[in-house]
């Protein structure tokens, strides 16, 4: 009888773990838009992350912790041919945002590579949250002559503090990467 018991509890719990599983796959932050559009030789990036603003990381903005999201772009060539596709070129672009409490405005930083894209301030946290998640119109690459022109796309993921095991180790929560639409880069002659 307490085996029988055991069994059907152990079996029951097995059930409600897989029932929510679906339902903690779908809170997780993802990549929901991406598009790539290329002008002359320049690649142009637009992309949406969903899923990221979560309490803990506006508690952590509104704290005055630098908080950062990184994304991870890469260019590739895709072969039609073959296993796996020809990376051309990888970028890291950067957005940090820093309350700063004696102006009582927000500092959004964003770099590309390590090296400075843009800085600016506001008050509004639905801006610092719009452009933590989004942004349009990012140049991301420049293809060079000597690299394909043809078939390309691209594959990005989003990397960010989302808390800590053991209350004393950071850990980095990931988005799967996610694929742009094809393109072809067109070079005037």
């Amino acid at each position: 009888m307490r085996r029988g018991f055991r069994a059907g509890l152990c079996l029951l719990l097995c059930a409600l773990f897989a029932a929510s599983a679906p339902a903690q796959e779908s809170r997780k932050p993802r990549i929901e838009t991406l598009h790539a559009e290329a002008r002359g030789p320049d690649v142009f990036l637009r992309f949406r992350l969903d899923g990221a603003l979560n309490p803990e990381l506006a508690t952590k903005i509104e704290a005055g912790l630098e908080t950062a999201i990184r994304y991870d772009i890469r260019l590739y060539r895709h072969n039609a041919h073959w296993f796996w596709d020809d990376r051309i070129d990888s970028r890291r672009y950067r957005v940090a945002v820093t309350y700063d409490p004696v102006t009582r405005e927000y500092v959004i930083a964003e770099t590309l590579d390590g090296k400075p894209l843009a800085r600016s301030s506001t008050r509004d946290f639905a801006e610092v949250g719009r452009r933590l998640v989004s942004r349009e119109n990012l140049l991301v690459f420049r293809v060079g002559e000597s690299e394909p022109h043809t078939n390309l796309y691209l594959e990005m993921r989003a990397v960010f503090d989302s808390g800590y095991l053991f209350t004393i180790i950071p850990v980095d929560a990931r988005t799967p990467w996610k694929e742009s639409n094809r393109f072809d880069v067109r070079t005037s002659p």
